[in-house]
């Protein structure tokens, strides 16, 4: 991904956490729910993490310990990667 792009992307992606913290305050769970699946959809593609290397963190996290009793959703904001993936 162009520079460019992944730097609107960020912008983008600054904006929804900003919204996700209103409608937590505004107790709004379920459209915070879903502008959390739009900001990690966004953070996936400008870091370049691919569905299959998601859906081999959460098996990864499911063979852990359970939540706790207050079942608190933890944000998982990955490093930017050193070497990206070719894009062509």
């Amino acid at each position: 991904m162009d520079r460019h792009k992944a730097d609107r992307l960020e912008r983008i992606i600054a904006s929804l956490s900003e919204h996700i913290d209103v409608l937590g305050a505004c107790d709004c769970s379920e459209a915070r729910q879903l502008l959390s699946i739009a900001r990690l959809d966004l953070q996936m593609k400008v870091h370049g993490i691919s569905d299959s290397e998601l859906r081999a963190l959460r098996r990864a996290l499911d063979h852990q310990e359970p939540r706790g009793a207050s079942g608190d959703v933890v944000e998982f904001a990955p490093a930017q990667r050193a070497e990206k993936k070719s894009t062509g």
